[in-house]
């Protein structure tokens, strides 16, 4: 196959998935999964697309009255944005490639309108910007207004539009050394044997926005954390196989901070897919004591064990599948310890899942709110006197976060908040996220 055939078929798969999306709402992260012939060229067309929307449709709708067909419209999302955010992308391959795919695709006169869109953007594409500087945020920034709205009445004007250029960053892959098995330094030195050491960097912690410790003192897992070169793959890094370290944000792992499981605990892990936290607990328990990893969907259960497999920790961890809105006492007896992270919106990982941003609507948060509380009632029944619970999300939305939280213990006087972290992405430079340390 030549080059461009294979760069022509690239396109084309990305289209296809684009036109998917755009058809049904699926994940296009789950359409990405089995992907391995030009896996990054094809993540960036369709992360970016997904991610600048908005922006695209804008230049779009310059040029035609309509809206095209999601299979047209496709093969234009692909093209406009080589043509406008990948500068690595020579424009004349850019137009050309598209064009090609197109024409295999959907016939010789779709192909001609998408070659005409494409060459009247390439030659405006200069006097773009100024005209886009006079758009609204949300055409700029490629956001939806109900989420600018809000986070404007929360945050402020300036602080929203430096989330929304966070948000339409490339989100940086951050490891974090497996303390059961190695030490930060082993891992470094076994990246320089490998000829390896300049594929990482130690991860620069910045101060979250809000960090109250009321009672509470927990040790910083951040020097453990790295941040890998762009391009580089993490399965590709010497240690990989054998778990010596995991892919998480630091912003994840202050909810174990916060939950600080020791050795012997019996602690519940009530929402552990994919693993990452389970594995972190059961690092700081050193594999001593009960942990019950439980997730609702049995399709993610496979990953949960194959990641605790490769850490070290699958033998500890007891995997169920089961509803945790539904755990009785006599199922696993009480616990010490309960980590609640709950479903949630995830607006505050937009920069890691860009199609969040378009699937946040007022009932889903209301809908997702109510299985929230009902977690939460659940683990208040299951947690020993004098044991905790955390709960944590990676919501940016209060009314998954403080608003719940002090609603909850209102009417639930016998625990009180000894703790809680807050991590708003501009400012602590990790994603968005939520932890409460309520003690029994």
């Amino acid at each position: 196959m030549s080059k461009n055939i294979s760069n022509r078929t690239t396109r084309s798969q990305a289209a296809a998935i684009v036109e998917r999306w755009l058809a049904t709402g699926d994940f296009p992260n789950e359409m990405l999964e089995d992907v391995r012939e030009h896996r990054a060229f094809l993540m960036e067309l369709v992360y970016g697309i997904v991610r600048w929307k908005r922006l695209l449709d804008w230049v779009i709708a310059r040029y035609v009255r309509r809206s095209p067909v999601p299979a047209q419209q496709a093969f234009l999302l692909v093209g406009l944005y080589q043509l406008l955010k990948m500068t690595e992308v020579a424009p004349y391959a850019a137009v050309h490639e598209t064009v090609e795919a197109a024409k295999a695709a959907l016939g010789e006169r779709q192909a001609d309108f998408t070659n005409a869109i494409l060459r009247r953007t390439l030659r405006e594409k200069d006097s773009l910007p100024a005209e886009l500087a006079r758009q609204p945020l949300g055409i700029r920034q490629s956001h939806p207004d109900e989420l600018l709205e809000r986070w404007t009445r929360h945050f402020g004007p300036g602080p929203t539009e430096a989330l929304c250029a966070w948000n339409n960053r490339r989100a940086d892959v951050i490891v974090r050394v497996n303390l059961l098995k190695t030490t930060p330094d082993d891992f470094l030195k076994a990246l320089a044997a490998a000829g390896v050491g300049d594929k990482v960097c130690p991860f620069n912690a910045g101060k979250a926005t809000t960090e109250a410790n009321i009672e509470h003192r927990t040790k910083d897992f951040f020097p453990a954390c790295f941040t890998l070169a762009h391009g580089a793959r993490v399965a590709d890094l010497p240690g990989y196989a054998e778990g010596h370290f995991m892919v998480i944000d630091p912003a994840a792992i202050q909810a174990v901070e916060l939950l600080d499981p020791q050795p012997g605990n019996h602690v519940l892990d009530a929402c552990a897919a994919p693993g990452g936290k389970t594995a972190l607990i059961a690092e700081r328990m050193r594999l001593k004591g009960q942990l019950v990893a439980m997730d609702l969907r049995e399709d993610r259960l496979p990953r949960l064990r194959a990641n605790l497999e490769r850490l070290g920790c699958a033998a500890f961890a007891k995997v169920v599948q089961g509803d945790a809105r539904r755990l009785r006492p006599e199922s696993f007896g009480r616990f010490d310890r309960i980590l609640l992270d709950v479903p949630c919106s995830n607006t505050g990982v937009i920069r890691r899942k860009p199609d969040v941003r378009w699937r946040f609507s007022k009932t889903g948060l209301t809908r997702i709110g109510a299985a929230q509380r009902e977690l939460l009632e659940r683990a208040a029944g299951l947690v020993k006197r004098g044991g905790c619970i955390v709960y944590s999300t990676c919501s940016l939305e209060p009314e998954e976060n403080e608003l719940p939280i002090a609603a909850w213990l209102k009417s639930h006087p016998e625990f009180r908040l000894r703790s809680f972290r807050q991590s708003f992405p501009p400012t602590s430079g990790r994603d968005g996220a939520y932890a409460a340390l309520l003690q029994a």
